[in-house]
């Protein structure tokens, strides 16, 4: 299984007009729906974000992430992250750590196009 980065998520949006494959598509090709995840918190942030304002844009990313695998927030995820964030030498957000975290409880490679803000995460395998 792999777990998307909310990146992963804004790349695939971005490209809605430009009609070619984006990464998330490309994933699609090699992996069936189920073993494609994306972590709970990668859903609050793309809510985050002022574009769901538009119902067609928050249309469109519900048709993008629902056939993922929502990967919940658990008490053992939540205690995995906030060893990652005491541990690891650089700075890690609250969210890329529970992703992070995510990715290591549930043995999941994590497809990012932020690979800098996970390099140093011990234990974390990037796709």
């Amino acid at each position: 299984m792999v777990i998307v980065d909310t990146s992963i998520v804004i790349d695939h949006l971005r490209q809605i007009d430009q009609n070619k494959d984006t990464i998330l598509i490309e994933l699609s090709k090699g992996f069936s729906k189920v073993e494609i995840g994306i972590s709970v918190l990668s859903v609050q942030e793309l809510y985050a974000g002022a574009s769901t304002k538009d119902q067609n844009k928050e249309n469109y990313l519900k048709m993008t992430i629902t056939p993922m695998k929502v990967i919940p927030y658990t008490y053992e995820v939540a205690v995995l992250a906030g060893k990652i964030i005491r541990d690891t030498k650089t700075t890690v957000t609250f969210a890329d750590a529970g992703i992070a975290a995510s990715c290591i409880y549930y043995n999941a490679k994590l497809v990012t196009l932020n690979k800098k803000d996970f390099i140093n995460i011990d234990s974390l395998v990037l796709y």
